[in-house]
């Protein structure tokens, strides 16, 4: 799933290529997504021009004219920057063409993404984005970690997933950040001191810096990329995520893989407490 790295510099490459071009085409299907498109609805930012390109969690949101596209990549989905010329690939829901000849091709195979179009004034009222917590790279994480953390006997990690705490954090980057704060993935939350909850922020605000710096993390599979098409590198420098059995970077012994809320985390048992 593309957490806030990747969706950052999508954001980034999006602005890049699109900023302040005019929609002249919507071609959109009628698919079930986690929020199924309409395209009824996508037909009102014909005409209406990109002013900027927003993140809030790993919430895309792009404001037009009058109204804002509100994007989720869910697990699988990708935002392509093509030539109006371009085949579409499979798996293709959403085409929105801009003026100079460059369309935004939305690719969600799992259809686990959304894609709505709200009026501008009404989307401080968006319930699913009214209900985010802090951006995990804004002001506060450290004291809404904190304060989840206080009154919660869940794993830290499963903590740190809830939207509502943190917006943005996924996977990847609480295991790598717990990995960097010396806390095991399934220490109840409530059990450990403000002093480690103060280095996990300060961890978890590291790793998301670093792995934009290096365009995100493309797995094995090669899923994500940015609207350009390019794929990030920062799978080459996760310490402890997807290395079960590999030798901790730090003391030697095995990573270890557990499964907690049914998915999988990873953690050496000497370094991590």
């Amino acid at each position: 799933m593309p957490e806030l790295p990747e969706v950052e510099v999508v954001r980034r490459s999006l602005r890049r290529a699109l900023l302040g071009r005019r929609v002249v085409a919507v071609t959109a299907q009628r698919v079930r997504l986690r929020a199924g498109i309409e395209p009824q609805e996508w037909l009102a930012v014909v005409g209406q021009r990109l002013g900027s390109v927003e993140r809030r969690g790993k919430f895309l949101l792009l404001h037009l004219d009058s109204v804002v596209a509100v994007l989720h990549l869910g697990m699988s989905g990708r935002l392509l920057v093509r030539p109006g010329d371009a085949p579409t690939a499979p798996h293709t829901h959403l085409v929105v063409g801009f003026d100079g000849g460059l369309t935004l091709h939305l690719v969600d195979p799992r259809r686990f993404g959304s894609a709505t179009v709200v009026p501008a004034a009404a989307l401080a009222s968006v319930p699913i984005l009214a209900a985010l917590g802090p951006d995990a790279l804004g002001s506060g994480v450290e004291e809404a970690i904190a304060r989840a953390a206080a009154s919660s006997r869940v794993p830290i990690r499963n903590l740190l997933l809830d939207q509502r705490v943190v917006a943005g954090v996924g996977n990847i980057y609480a295991t790598e950040a717990l990995a960097r704060a010396g806390i095991h993935p399934a220490r109840r939350a409530h059990r450990i001191s403000s002093a480690r909850l103060a280095r996990l922020a300060a961890a978890l605000r590291a790793v998301l810096e670093e792995a934009i710096a290096a365009g995100g993390t493309t797995l094995a599979d090669g899923g994500f990329q940015d609207a350009a098409g390019n794929t990030g590198y920062f799978a080459v420098d996760l310490e402890v995520y997807g290395r079960a059995g590999l030798p901790c970077r730090r003391c030697g012994m095995p990573i270890q893989r557990l499964v907690l809320g049914g998915r999988s985390t990873f953690a050496c048992r000497r370094c991590q407490r």
